[in-house]
């Protein structure tokens, strides 16, 4: 017999739908931290590195926008997990196999697929960038740290936002896949939920409520840091 959405809350499957939205959105950040730092230098050396480096970034861009990301997430897992196990028996470790070893293979994962993403949108906001502007900072003497810092990052980061958020957006979607190599996030937990109450419908809904919060605050934040970040940069164009 299905269990009414009060049976299921107060059997605590409320709160670990919460704590697997807590841990979507920690490996979502963590994993979207190591994707900007990915596309942020990839972007600046596929817009001005050596052809060697240009052909290496053009060919990561290629291979993991072209395989599906379920794959990706396969790849990291059985190619490590051998590793991950024996150095786990030699610390003896036990929470490292059932624990970290999946937060780290989520990381790695969406960093890596939002990475390839990442390239793309950095590198068109380097192009966005008047080169006038650098050519005027570098003509007062202005050095290429001061460039950097006052006039290439800030808008940056502004000309990057809004494929940015897609970014981001898409992989708060992909935390779901790392389900399938053990992490409990939040589409586990409706699993696990779904599975012991036998109300699946109640428990996917929960989670797909959780979702759409987590989306919309994040919309929330990204159109105010384009407004808050764009200020200068749309007076200046007046």
């Amino acid at each position: 017999m299905n269990a009414s959405l009060t049976e299921i809350l107060s059997a605590g499957w409320g709160t670990m739908l919460l704590r697997g939205a807590g841990m979507t959105v920690f490996i979502s950040v963590c994993g979207i931290m190591l994707g900007l730092a990915i596309g942020i230098s990839g972007a600046a050396l596929k817009s001005g590195g050596h052809w060697l480096a240009r052909s290496l970034i053009s060919l990561y861009t290629l291979l993991v926008r072209s395989v599906p990301e379920l794959l990706i997430i396969y790849l990291l897992f059985f190619g490590t997990v051998q590793s991950a196990a024996d150095l786990a028996d030699w610390l003896e470790w036990d929470d490292l196999m059932s624990k970290v070893f999946p937060i780290l293979v989520g990381i790695l994962a969406i960093g890596l697929i939002s990475g390839s993403y990442s390239v793309e949108v950095f590198r068109g906001a380097f192009k966005a960038i008047d080169s006038g502007q650098i050519e005027a900072a570098r003509a007062i003497g202005m050095s290429r740290r001061q460039i950097l810092r006052r006039i290439t990052l800030p808008q940056l980061f502004w000309y990057a936002l809004p494929g940015a958020n897609n970014v981001w957006q898409n992989a708060l979607k992909d935390t779901a896949l790392i389900s399938l190599v053990g992490l409990v996030e939040l589409m586990r937990a409706a699993v696990l939920g779904s599975a012991a109450t036998r109300a699946p419908l109640t428990l996917y809904l929960l989670a797909g409520i959780l979702y759409f919060l987590i989306g919309a605050c994040s919309q929330a934040i990204f159109v105010w840091a384009e407004r808050h970040f764009g200020r200068g940069m749309q007076g200046a164009r007046r």
